[in-house]
């Protein structure tokens, strides 16, 4: 009897932290989700200073610039035509941050499985999702400054921009956002893995517990 009360209370205080944990892991998903949709939609990820030539701003999908021939800034580039994007490094980067974001509202669409399987299962779905879109979110980050060649973005940001140099442009808060992102969803995969872990690791322990031939009370 004394073993069976140890074990109850040791499996609820498990169980508890364990929820708590991964209650936060729940939440902190859904906000790199939000990270990773806004860094996917705003269009401001590299841009004009005050030493720049030229006057705009651009994201993975979506430009604006500030022509000669108008006063206003115009902004080109839509999701739906891939024709309009910049050019195919931008076009590589839409993609791989576009299947990241995808890959996250999957993975929080996968909590309904919490209802049906083992959260060990679950968790560790979860964290195949979630490290490949971290992997997503990287590889779309470091192409992304491959096309700061394009003679758009040189007739924004000066002789000096080419692959990789910014020239008189500067870093614009929505690509900083996304870099931000990249360590958030590889903590998330590394929790969702360790979380996994511990839930097999108890079912384990609970298991050879209550198998165990029982002493005198």
């Amino acid at each position: 009897m004394e073993v069976e009360k140890t074990t109850h209370i040791y499996q609820a205080k498990y169980v508890r932290n364990s929820r708590a944990i991964g209650v936060l892991w729940g939440i902190f998903t859904i906000c790199f989700a939000i990270i990773n949709l806004i860094a996917f939609i705003d269009p401001h990820w590299i841009g004009d200073s005050k030493d720049s030539p030229g006057i705009g701003y651009f994201g993975l999908y979506k430009r604006c610039v500030l022509y000669q021939s108008s006063t206003d800034v115009a902004c080109i580039g839509e999701l739906g035509i891939f024709d309009t994007i910049l050019n195919v490094y931008f076009k590589v980067s839409t993609v791989l941050v576009g299947v990241s974001a995808l890959l996250i509202l999957l993975s929080i669409c996968l909590f309904l499985l919490f209802f049906f399987l083992q959260a060990s299962t679950v968790y560790m779905i979860c964290f195949w999702f979630q490290l490949l879109s971290a992997i997503c979110m990287l590889i779309g980050c470091v192409v992304y400054p491959a096309g700061w060649n394009d003679p758009t973005v040189i007739g924004v940001c000066g002789v000096d921009a080419g692959k990789y140099r910014r020239g008189d442009c500067q870093i614009r808060w929505a690509y900083i956002l996304a870099i931000i992102g990249i360590f958030d969803a590889f903590v998330l995969a590394i929790l969702a893995a360790v979380l996994a872990t511990r839930f097999v690791h108890f079912s384990q322990d609970v298991y050879a517990t209550a198998s165990a031939p029982r002493g005198n009370a």
